[in-house]
């Protein structure tokens, strides 16, 4: 008998980077919104991934290996997403190692430039919270919360975390070309994350493509109907394939609940075939893309 198709979101995080749940925890809410695919892509990390399968043991849930990769595009922040990544690849693993490594010593920044205004948090607590994962702004913003120096995330970030504020520490990056190299080597699709945050999504795009990228996210939790359409038709001009995400973090970021925003049946079957392919070319070992 057929099973009907529940969609698949391919975009959220966990307590591996700066998500409030677990990977066991995503799979529950897959299931509890039907979904039919589910990709954790946490951000710079792939330390989830093992808890992720183990959760979706016996679920029906097929699952896909991610990492949303921060990289410098244009004078920007372009996050990537990395798809069916094959998560043993060395170079892969070596890169979001040093990527970890440079992101806890953002963080001690961050409380660094915090305590000398006032704002003493204990990076030692943050840290423990963090855990194997990559060390974000959101660790800080929530410890900042909970000591009551400001009465919500929002707050901390506008005051405090974000580019001229005085805690405010750059990310490291890679350069987008060679973050979608990277991808490709690894067996995976590169496909930019939600373009509508971008000054220029065209010429971002359009950067991308030159150097290889195979997607875009089209469907996303801040971009209404209408710029789907939009982001749709630029996928078509560049003949690029169409992803979906709902970029859960978990509550209070509620409204991006896990499926809320889901790719179709034939989207993800030109996915999966695009996918089957890169894997094949790159040598890595096949895709295994079965229920679990």
């Amino acid at each position: 008998m057929a099973t009907t198709f529940g969609g698949a979101d391919l975009h959220c995080h966990s307590t591996f980077s700066d998500g409030l749940e677990s990977p066991t925890a995503l799979i529950g809410r897959a299931m509890e919104a039907r979904l039919s695919v589910l990709a954790l892509s946490d951000h710079d990390a792939l330390h989830g991934l093992p808890e992720f399968e183990r959760a979706a043991k016996g679920t029906g849930l097929i699952t896909v290996t991610a990492t949303e990769l921060s990289t410098l595009a244009d004078g920007e922040d372009v996050h990537v997403l990395a798809l069916f990544v094959d998560p043993e690849e060395p170079e892969l693993q070596a890169k979001l190692e040093e990527i970890r490594v440079q992101r806890d010593r953002r963080g001690e920044q961050m409380v660094e430039k915090l305590a000398a205004i006032g704002m003493w948090l204990d990076l030692g607590a943050i840290r423990k919270v963090v855990g194997d994962g990559a060390f974000g702004r959101p660790h800080i913003a929530r410890a900042m919360v909970d000591k009551g120096f400001v009465r919500s995330l929002n707050e901390a970030f506008d005051n405090y975390l974000t580019k001229g504020k005085p805690g405010y520490v750059g990310k490291p990056k890679w350069l987008m070309e060679d973050a979608i190299a990277a991808v490709k080597k690894a067996g995976g699709l590169a496909v930019v994350a939600h373009p509508i945050w971008y000054r220029d999504p065209e010429k971002i795009v359009a950067q991308g493509v030159a150097a290889g990228l195979d997607g875009i996210e089209v469907i996303h939790a801040d971009q209404d109907p209408t710029k789907e359409s939009e982001f749709g038709r630029m996928a078509s001009r560049h003949g690029l394939l169409r992803s979906a995400g709902s970029d859960y973090h978990g509550p209070p970021e509620g409204r991006k609940r896990v499926g809320a925003c889901r790719l179709d049946e034939g989207s993800w079957n030109r996915m999966v075939e695009h996918a089957v392919a890169r894997r094949a070319e790159s040598g890595r070992p096949p895709l295994d893309l079965t229920p679990r």
